[in-house]
């Protein structure tokens, strides 16, 4: 059950689309998550990042539903998910993508992309092609475009550098039309050029994509959110813009283990 005039707002006013209450995940007797309250506000870009250990990850399979909280809520777009499969998710308009790359090596880009929008809308490829075929896999290839691989639509994925492939990750979670984009360690792996090009990329979505993005990289994390939540031991240290979190003595302390420069 869903209390919409007791949910927060976040920065501007603006009703969250993601909110996370209270949320606690236990393994055992390992507390990974304690407490989290977390809100994703629409149009917005938000990065939670903070040393191996510190709970990023849970929180973010807890929100993608691959992990079930002890305790707590996850409200996404008025609707309680904290019970519901991650298969539930992209009714909500939510995607997700992954460390390690989930193509298929032996299709073309505009396969795995096709097959990402037949997966979404529950179809099978025929033997014959039909109307809705064709128009599926023009949108393939419109999807492969906004994601800068026009020029390697026939390219087997396991043809595709190692940033390439990540361009087609991408692609294959926003051709579901999602309103929520989450992304697990989207920059791990990259060269430096290769992070440059996902920044770039990323920053080119409109503000009609919320990104909620867990990174090593605080580069790339500074870069691409407008607002950055620090964790330690399964606990939200800091919340704030990139350069207040840049800026904050604790942080500097407990993740990066020195003092803010002066």
């Amino acid at each position: 059950m869903t209390h919409p005039s007791t949910a927060p707002s976040e920065p501007g006013g603006r009703a969250p689309v993601v909110q996370v209450r209270a949320v606690t995940v236990a393994f055992g007797g390992l507390l990974a998550l304690r407490g989290i309250d977390l809100a994703i506000a629409r149009g917005e870009r938000l990065a939670v990042i903070g040393p191996n250990g510190a709970g990023k990850s849970t929180l973010f399979n807890v929100i993608a539903g691959d992990v079930t909280p002890t305790s707590g809520s996850v409200v996404i777009k008025g609707v309680e998910c904290v019970h519901r499969p991650s298969r539930y998710r992209p009714r909500l308009g939510v995607a997700r993508t992954y460390q390690k790359a989930r193509a298929l090596a032996g299709l073309t880009v505009r396969e795995n992309i096709y097959l990402a929008l037949a997966g979404l809308r529950g179809r099978h490829r025929a033997l014959w092609r039909s109307a809705a075929d064709r128009r599926m896999s023009d949108e393939a290839a419109e999807v492969a475009r906004r994601v800068w691989l026009a020029e390697q639509l026939d390219t087997t994925a396991g043809e595709l550098a190692h940033g390439q492939q990540r361009q087609l990750e991408l692609g294959m979670a926003i051709a579901t039309g999602p309103d929520v984009l989450l992304l697990d360690e989207p920059a791990s792996g990259l060269s430096r050029g290769e992070r440059e090009r996902l920044v770039e990329l990323l920053e080119s979505f409109g503000e009609e994509l919320n990104l909620l993005l867990v990174e090593h990289d605080m580069d790339v994390a500074f870069r691409i959110a407008q607002r950055v939540v620090v964790m330690a031991d399964g606990e939200q240290i800091t919340a704030g813009t990139p350069a207040q979190v840049r800026a904050d003595p604790h942080v500097h302390r407990i993740y990066l283990g020195t003092e803010a420069p002066a």
